[in-house]
């Protein structure tokens, strides 16, 4: 717009020092300041009481709109007598409500109703998802849906599954069982061993999913249908049938009373688990921390085995620190590619110990590291249960040895 007229004018907004003015005369006035007059003369030939600098501000809004929130106009401001343009195009607002189009958080009233609307929409929309994805939570997961499991039909490895849970993550009142991931020890010497045995507790319907996890803690599809759950963020329910209190099964459960003869092959089973996650872990901490990557598979798996059935955890350390680095020094002599020396590194293990058997070494067994600590797992079968605590860190897991931890 770069011609004006009188009916452009929204005389509302004219400020005071130019209200002396007729229309005409705001048209003439403003045609000579933006044709480039000198401002100081114009305020002497139209009689204008304002600072130079302040004239502009005085000028009238030119409509060139309805408002969308009122009945009045939009309008825009004369632009300074410096820039080409007539007006402050992207500077829309309206003289009555103060609604301003050309910014996303206007202030006006209706804008604030609106948004205040908005909010209160979206609120109402939440709530009620939330409320449908509990409804959903309360069906699937219902305590009252599972037949519970009688006490008696627990192994004693579930026994023992479920005792190393529950003496990380029970609750303090004993209704439940926090989130896995609260625990602040390690639950067992890995995660995937951690998770095989939450996992079978599910599929025995053992552990049912509490209705009170965190919503967060379930997953729903696109048309919100509950699809899954994360297996270390949701609370658990114990859902067993006990032959008395269920305080007492607690008790009982917390502090097991195991008969080590007659469970010596299932303790065994634990214990090479055990060992083999141990060292597993302790060989994925080793080789990260010189920068490599290795991807564990059945190779690397039947070695630490093998090697376990003849040495003892700590004496594996040994082993796969040497491996190592060796490797890492191979590496950095330019001997080898870093992914050549990452290989080597399981095929040394293998060799050292059947070197180590050839020659009848006496291989020092070495000490957990502060970052991989013993695991509540550990701690149950080798104190609590065995009450041979630490002993078995430098003992292979054989059937022999722990006939021995138990005779001693």
């Amino acid at each position: 717009m770069n011609y004006l007229s009188p009916d452009k004018l929204i005389t509302e907004t004219i400020g005071e020092e130019l209200e002396h003015l007729s229309e005409n005369q705001l048209i003439d006035l403003i045609t000579k300041y933006k044709n480039g007059n000198n401002v100081e003369n114009l305020l002497k030939e139209f009689n204008i009481n304002v600072g130079s600098t302040m004239l502009v501000r005085s000028f009238p809004l030119v409509r060139v709109g309805k408002c969308p929130n009122c009945p009045a106009d939009l309008g825009c401001s004369i632009a300074n007598k410096t820039s080409k343009e007539l007006l402050n195009q992207r500077k829309e607002e309206c003289w009555n409500c103060g609604h301003k189009s050309y910014i996303s958080n206007c202030q006006c009233s209706t804008c604030l109703f609106d948004k205040e609307q908005e909010r209160i929409q979206a609120e109402t929309n939440m709530q009620a998802e939330l409320k449908r994805k509990k409804e959903a939570i309360n069906r699937e997961f219902c305590i009252e849906n599972y037949n519970k499991v009688d006490e008696h039909s627990l192994t004693l490895k579930e026994k023992i599954s479920i005792c190393t849970i529950l003496r990380c993550c029970l609750s303090e009142d004993g209704k439940y069982i926090k989130p896995i991931k609260t625990s602040i020890e390690p639950v067992t010497s890995h995660q995937d061993l951690t998770t095989q045995m939450i996992k079978h507790l599910i599929a025995r319907e053992i552990l049912i999913p509490s209705v009170e996890s965190d919503i967060n803690a379930f997953v729903f599809d696109e048309t919100n249908i509950l699809s899954s759950y994360y297996t270390y963020e949701v609370k658990y329910i114990l859902n067993i049938q006990p032959t008395d209190k269920f305080s007492l099964l607690i008790e009982r459960l917390l502090y097991l009373a195991i008969d080590i003869d007659q469970g010596v092959e299932v303790l065994l089973s634990i214990w090479k688990d055990l060992a083999f996650y141990e060292v597993l872990s302790y060989f994925l901490y080793q080789m990260n921390d010189v920068g490599y990557q290795p991807n564990i598979g059945e190779v690397t798996k039947s070695t630490f085995i093998k090697l376990l059935e003849n040495f003892s955890v700590g004496q594996v350390f040994n082993i796969v620190l040497r491996a190592v680095s060796n490797s890492t020094r191979a590496y950095q002599s330019g001997e080898y590619t870093k992914k050549h020396a990452m290989n080597m590194v399981v095929a040394s293990c293998r060799n050292q110990g059947e070197k180590a058997i050839a020659e009848n070494w006496d291989l020092k067994a070495y000490n957990r590291i502060k970052q991989l600590p013993e695991s509540e797992l550990s701690k149950l079968l080798f104190t609590a249960i065995l009450k041979k605590p630490y002993m078995a860190f430098n003992m292979a897991p054989t059937f022999d040895n722990l006939l021995n931890l138990n005779a001693k």
